[in-house]
């Protein structure tokens, strides 16, 4: 065995192992974006046609939860650089106030304010789906 091949073979295999890993991770990544994108469709689908304004909280309250954890598969597998974006929708879809939260610190880990109408629940999730989709 000539230190030429020794040396060729460890080449190889790092750049296997760097290939596999990204590879692992773009496909992780590229499955979350999809699975929380082509729900907010669905519950935007669903929103439009068979929701009226009373129905706004029943929906937006029983797909929260489902999303939430969407979100959270995506934000864990997303780039640094874009998670911001992200998270920034996340908040305004759910209804998070910062005030609150800051004034509360101690006792509020977290605010939920739902939509008042169909209109701004259909404008959050629009807004949420073209967050997600904008990351390539």
């Amino acid at each position: 065995m000539e230190p030429s091949n020794l040396l060729s073979g460890l080449i190889g295999t790092i750049f296997g192992v760097v290939f596999s890993g990204c590879l692992y991770w773009h496909n992780r990544y590229t499955s979350a974006k999809r699975r929380l994108a082509d729900r907010l469709m669905f519950l935007r689908y669903d929103v439009w046609y068979t929701c009226d304004d009373r129905g706004v909280f029943k929906a937006w309250d029983d797909t929260l939860k489902e999303i939430w954890t969407f979100y959270n598969a995506f934000y864990d597998v997303a780039p640094c650089r874009k998670r911001k974006k992200v998270k920034k929708a996340w908040e305004a879809y759910k209804g998070a106030d910062r005030k609150i939260m800051e004034s509360l610190k101690d006792r509020v880990f977290d605010s939920k304010l739902p939509p008042k109408n169909k209109e701004e629940f259909l404008h959050k999730i629009t807004s949420f789906i073209e967050a997600v989709q904008n990351h390539s």
